[in-house]
Formats: C-alpha cells, sequence, structure tokens
C-alpha cells in the first residue's frame, strides 16, 4: 500500500483522495493555520498515486520543483515539500524483501562498465549523476545513502536493492562508497569489497541503477627536490648496484561488449584520422570532453575537460553545454546553456564537428498510427461496422463512388476549355 512519511510517522493512503496541509488536513504539517489545505493526493485502486496543488496560492514542491496546474504521479521515494515540511511518498510493494542474488547471477547482472579517469579527488564537489534519468544528486558533508527505503538520499527502487544498500562519505584522501548490502556495489564492473575510494568518472552500479561519480580534483602536491648523494669515500670499497627489476606488464583486462541497444550515434567529420569515427549512445545521458572520465572522449585541444553533454528527455534530445571554454554549437549556432536536437543533427565540440543522429524506434515508425487501449473485441467490432456504415452512406445511391463523378466533371471542364482555346 502507499503511504505518505512525515517525521518517522506513516499514514497509509487509501483509495480515494487524501488532504495535506497546516489545518483542517487529513495528514497536518507544521506552518500558519491560515494556509489550510495544501495538496491533495489521489489513490487509484492500482496503488497509483497522483498529487495536486489544492489551489492556485499553494505552494508544492516535489523533488525540489514546485508544481504547476498539472497533477503529477508519485514514485517510491519521491520527497514532498509542504511549508519548511518534508514528507517521503513510499510504496510497500517497493521497499519488501531483498531478493538475494546467487553469486554467479550476479556475475552476470553486474557486467564491466568502463570507468574514470583514475583522477583523485579531493572531499569537496561530490555528486553522482543517473546513467539512466541524468538526475543529479549532491553529496552533502555528512554524506549520502542510497538504498531501496524511500528514506535513502538516493532511492532505488529495486528488488535487488537492499533497503540500505551503501553510503558514499568524504573523507581525508577523498570520497569513499561503503558497501552495506546484500547483493553488492560495483565500481567499474568490480565488486566493492567494503570500503573503496572512489577516482573522477567512477561509475557506480547498485541493482540495474548506474550513476556515474564526480568531485573536485585533488591538487597535486609540489614535487620535492632531488637528495644530493653524498660524495663517497675513495677508500670505500664499491657495491654493485642491481638493476631494477621490470615489473611484469599484466594482461588487459576484457570487457565485454556492451549489448544495450543504440539510442543514437555520433560520428565525427573531421578531416584526418577523426573522420568517420561513431560512438553509440546506449545511455539516456552521455558526457563529452577531452578527459578520460567521459562516456565520449575527444582528444583535442579546443575540447575542454567536461565539455557537453547529450541527454534523452521525455521531449526529445538535448545538448548541453557544461562551461566549455571553446563553446558548443548546434546547427552552426553556438548556445547557451541547452538547445533542443530535432532529428539528425550537425554539432560542434570546439572545433571538433558532429553528427548527432537519434535511432528511430518501432514507436518512432507507428507515429501516424493511434493506438486504442482496453477495447474489448465486441467494442473493436463495433467501431469496424460504424466506420463501415459510414463509409457506404457517403457514396452516391447509384453505387458509383462519389470521386467518380468528380473526376467527370473536371476531365470535361478541361475539353470544353480547350475547344474554346482553339477556335
Amino acid at each position: 500500500m502507499p503511504y505518505i512519511q512525515l517525521s518517522g510517522k506513516q499514514y497509509p493512503l487509501k483509495v480515494g483522495e487524501t488532504t495535506v496541509g497546516t489545518s483542517g488536513a487529513d495528514i497536518a504539517v507544521a506552518g500558519p493555520a491560515a494556509l489550510g489545505v495544501q495538496a491533495k493526493l489521489q489513490a487509484g485502486s492500482d496503488n497509483s498515486v497522483i498529487i495536486r496543488r489544492a489551489s492556485s496560492e499553494a505552494v508544492v514542491a516535489v523533488n525540489g520543483v514546485q508544481l504547476g496546474n498539472d497533477p503529477t504521479p508519485l514514485i517510491h521515494g519521491d520527497k514532498i515539500e509542504i511549508g519548511d515540511a518534508e514528507l517521503l511518498f513510499g510504496d510497500d510493494r517497493k521497499g519488501g524483501q531483498t531478493q538475494a542474488l546467487a553469486g554467479l547471477k550476479v556475475d552476470d547482472v553486474y557486467q564491466p562498465r568502463s570507468g574514470g579517469s583514475g583522477k583523485a579527488t579531493a572531499a569537496t564537489g561530490g555528486r553522482l549523476v543517473s546513467l539512466v534519468d541524468g538526475r543529479e544528486y549532491i553529496v552533502s558533508p555528512i554524506g549520502i545513502s542510497i538504498g531501496r527505503d524511500a528514506g535513502c538520499d538516493v532511492v532505488v527502487p529495486s528488488p535487488e536493492v537492499s533497503r540500505k544498500h551503501a553510503e558514499l562519505m568524504a573523507g581525508p584522501s577523498g570520497y569513499t562508497v561503503t558497501d552495506l548490502s546484500t547483493n553488492g556495489v560495483f565500481v567499474n564492473g568490480e565488486r566493492v569489497a567494503k570500503v573503496r575510494t572512489l577516482a573522477r568518472g567512477d561509475v557506480l552500479r547498485l541493482g540495474t541503477e548506474e550513476f556515474r561519480f564526480y568531485a573536485d580534483v585533488a591538487a597535486t602536491p609540489p614535487a620535492m627536490p632531488a637528495a644530493t648523494p653524498a660524495p663517497s669515500s675513495p677508500a670505500a670499497t664499491p657495491v654493485a648496484t642491481p638493476a631494477p627489476s621490470t615489473p611484469a606488464t599484466p594482461a588487459a583486462a576484457t570487457t565485454p561488449a556492451d549489448d544495450r541497444p543504440a539510442l543514437a550515434t555520433l560520428e565525427l567529420m573531421n578531416e584526418g584520422p577523426l573522420k568517420g569515427k561513431r560512438f553509440d549512445i546506449r545511455v539516456p545521458l552521455t558526457h563529452v570532453g577531452r578527459g578520460a572520465h567521459n562516456d565520449v572522449v575527444l582528444s583535442d585541444d579546443t575540447v575542454s575537460d567536461s565539455h557537453a553533454k547529450i541527454q534523452k528527455r521525455e521531449g526529445g534530445w538535448y545538448l548541453v553545454d557544461m562551461g566549455s571554454s571553446n563553446g558548443t554549437y548546434a546547427g552552426g549556432q553556438r548556445i547557451s546553456g541547452e538547445a533542443m536536437l530535432n532529428g539528425q543533427s550537425s554539432i560542434r565540440f570546439g572545433a571538433v564537428r558532429a553528427t548527432f543522429t537519434p535511432v528511430k524506434s518501432a514507436r518512432d515508425d507507428a507515429s501516424g498510427t493511434r493506438v486504442i487501449a482496453g477495447l474489448s473485441r465486441e467494442q473493436a467490432q463495433k467501431m469496424s461496422r460504424e466506420v463501415a456504415s459510414q463509409a457506404e452512406a457517403t457514396e452516391p445511391s447509384g453505387g458509383i463512388p462519389g470521386w467518380v463523378w468528380i473526376l467527370v466533371v473536371v476531365l470535361v471542364a478541361a475539353g470544353a476549355f480547350f475547344i474554346l482555346k482553339v477556335r
């Protein structure tokens, strides 16, 4: 059953309407009584819940975004802000028992994914970026929790994720992730052995969700001056110095091919060795830049370390500039902030030109077809009979379709005009 959690107390949401406000509401929050009811929650028989403002003057935010006039569906883990109160929306179906995976199955589920640049980070500027929906989560000075429970800072509603799956905190050497789960936390495809220090651009996987980690780069310590060797005594017996051993080069790790379908492609158009190089975009959020932590790495001096990102949203694809030095361009125009990409687009990162092409899905191919869901066979047959009867009603009684008569009239008129012109 869906519920609202406020100050540690849960309020089950029964089918129908539940009001929230400072006075005269089913769920009371702190604040001036004059505000009254601020929000209305409507629960359906299928456990779905939507939220709307009780009036045009009410101020209600979900996950930091203020509601407009339209109702908004709630999902497990959403945070509702009304006045100074924060309410959590949860669903018992998402917060049940953790589904433990066998060791062999875990290896099959958690496939390695290329990670970051390996650069150490400072204990500032930490954030997680979801590679599923592009949402960003700031790591507070006291750290953040990740898990299935609605009270976690980052909620991942998956049965493979524990109620409190992991913690991410800042420490003396940067940021660390601590595994608290049944099925493990994976960083760049490797399972974490309890605690791991994160590098900039590392990819964390929990259940089926992936997040990329970013933070400020750690300052490089100044180089220590080389020590001057003491002069050797002439009488000293020379000691043979053994040659340094060459460490064995580890075998390159084999990363399995990513079998997720491509959502779009990015093909480089510059002359030279980069021309024709193609990148398949398989996730809704792709980072582009010169740094090795990016999904698309462009080794060009005009490209910034973190240059831009390409993001798929409900309304389509967007190109977002990340404050690059030499600019991001769409259709020959430098963008300020972001720009929507309409179909195949010519874009540029600094001096690197590329063509962005979204991959058509079956839904795109059926754009001209209207799908009517929920009709029974009898209803569909009735609709077919009605359409057929309407088509018959438009035909003349003589049985000859109307368009034939129109064509005959047009031909006769054209012939008459030609004869008169000749005379």
